[in-house]
């Protein structure tokens, strides 16, 4: 936490409290990426308020009137520059993923990425209630049939409280990504986008995991067995080994355009 004008101010993702999370989480993933200067603004100044009561409203409203918002900027500046959130809260009766979901098959996390990626597009309530759904478990081994028993608890939280859970899937799956080039290849960015903010890169490309799933327990090398088999396996094992298959079949093919 850093310290200005004698209070603690939270200088990365996990220092915010719940109610600073769930309320900048609802600017970010709703900010227009090209315009986004008065949203980031909120953001900062939601840093330096700790509630909606009146107390720490009137503390804030004194805070702003004396510091400049240039200043205010210099403390929270991980709300631009970084992407280091993971964590998904617990949800009574149910079983959350871990810290960068990495208690989750990659069975399930197909079912998630394809509802994110719903959801992404249209950023309806409907499709964010539903890859919420997605993340949590009511049983140990993960099963699509129990999504609408998982629903009708992960339905009744806030919607605020969703968007927060959908921020943490965000960030992660960006994590993955740059865990896994050679899964998800991306493109050079431009110098003009490399200055561009976190803010233009919420657009993720979309992999349809069940032809993955399918395609590597087919594969002649069979890395992780049958279709059965593969499913269970954690996501972070699969995409390693999914890594490993898709060098060497790139290496084979290499070695037969040389002959």
């Amino acid at each position: 936490m850093a310290k200005i004008k004698n209070i603690l101010v939270p200088n990365t993702w996990n220092k915010l409290n719940e109610w600073q999370l769930e309320q900048i989480a609802h600017l970010y993933l709703n900010a227009d990426p090209d315009n986004f200067s008065s949203t980031y603004e909120q953001m900062i100044l939601l840093c330096y308020q700790n509630s909606s009561g009146w107390k720490d409203f009137s503390k804030f409203k004194k805070i702003v009137r004396e510091v400049p918002i240039t200043e205010l900027e210099k403390y929270v500046r991980f709300l631009r520059d970084s992407t280091e959130f993971y964590k998904f809260p617990d949800i009574p009766g149910l079983i959350k993923p871990s810290n960068r979901i990495e208690n989750i098959t990659i069975r399930q996390f197909s079912t998630i990425d394809t509802f994110f990626h719903i959801w992404n597009k249209d950023k309806s309530l409907l499709n964010l209630k539903r890859l919420v759904a997605t993340l949590y478990r009511i049983n140990d081994k993960y099963d699509d049939l129990d999504l609408v028993e998982v629903s009708k608890i992960t339905d009744k939280i806030s919607v605020e409280k969703l968007e927060a859970i959908a921020l943490a899937f965000l960030f992660t799956r960006m994590y993955i990504e740059d865990k896994f080039p050679i899964v998800f290849p991306k493109k050079k960015d431009t110098e003009e986008e490399k200055l561009k903010p976190v803010f233009k890169k919420q657009n993720q490309s979309f992999i349809p995991f069940d032809k993955v799933i399918v395609g590597i327990a087919m594969d002649e090398l069979q890395p992780l067995g049958k279709k059965q088999d593969a499913d269970q396996v954690r996501v972070y094992e699969f995409l390693g080994v999914l890594s490993e298959t898709i060098l060497y079949h790139k290496t084979k093919a290499e070695a037969y355009a040389r002959n």
